[in-house]
């Protein structure tokens, strides 16, 4: 095997069929094979890339596999014992989701879909800065793809994101020099006392009540009164 390269993203999948998962990491959603283990025709491990995001995917080892291999080894052998058994219990991949940025969700959308339509979602811009659509593959694991989008409008205030960088939630009103949203206090009083007592000309108790029915209306004050 080629010496293991590095790369941004890194998970580990089993797998109850690799060669079925294996076509559709490659097939449907365009990942290339990296190393593998035994052999790239049957491998038993394999690491799949898109964009240098690797996803690696194992094939689950039998009981008897698992004590040939771990001879030994109590631990390592009582290890997979219960990878083998609570995977075999349960859905794999339930409450866990991979996300994978892609360069053009939408393009990248199109073609997934048109090989494979079941448990794919439609491409959604989130308040968050990213565009994603999510998927389900054959053996149950959840995958988010996405591409950091300009925001139109800071996600706090409101206020016109002209020069936003894809990805960019808040303008710099909103956001401290590391790009992290203000406290509520901070932002509210910067809207009483800047936006609407300054500029609206509003007094203080009408530019307070406004401001507030201006941020709760705002996806980083949801549901805040």
């Amino acid at each position: 095997m080629a010496e293991r390269q590095q790369y941004p993203l890194t998970v580990m999948l089993t797998a109850r069929d690799m060669k079925k998962e294996t076509k559709f990491l490659t097939e449907t959603l365009g990942f290339t094979m990296g190393e593998a283990w035994p052999d790239r025709e049957n491998p038993m491990w394999a690491n799949f890339l898109l964009d240098r995001q690797s996803v690696m995917v194992g094939a689950l080892m039998s009981p008897d596999d698992a004590a040939k291999m771990c001879a030994g080894d109590e631990g390592a052998l009582t290890y997979m014992k219960t990878l083998h058994d609570e995977f075999q219990a349960n859905r794999p991949g339930v409450g866990v989701m991979i996300y994978i940025e892609v360069r053009d969700v939408d393009a990248y959308h199109a073609r997934v879909a048109a090989k494979y339509l079941e448990h794919v979602s439609k491409p959604k811009t989130q308040f968050y800065g990213q565009r994603e659509f999510a998927l389900q593959d054959p053996e149950g694991y959840r995958f988010m793809f996405y591409t950091p989008v300009k925001m139109a409008q800071c996600q706090s205030c409101g206020m016109p994101l002209a020069d936003a960088k894809p990805g960019q939630m808040y303008c710099p009103y909103c956001a401290d020099e590391k790009g992290n949203l203000k406290p509520y206090e901070t932002i509210f009083e910067g809207t009483v006392s800047g936006y609407f007592m300054g500029m609206m000309k509003m007094s203080r108790a009408d530019a307070e009540k406004a401001a507030r029915e201006r941020l709760k209306k705002m996806p980083a004050w949801a549901g805040r009164g």
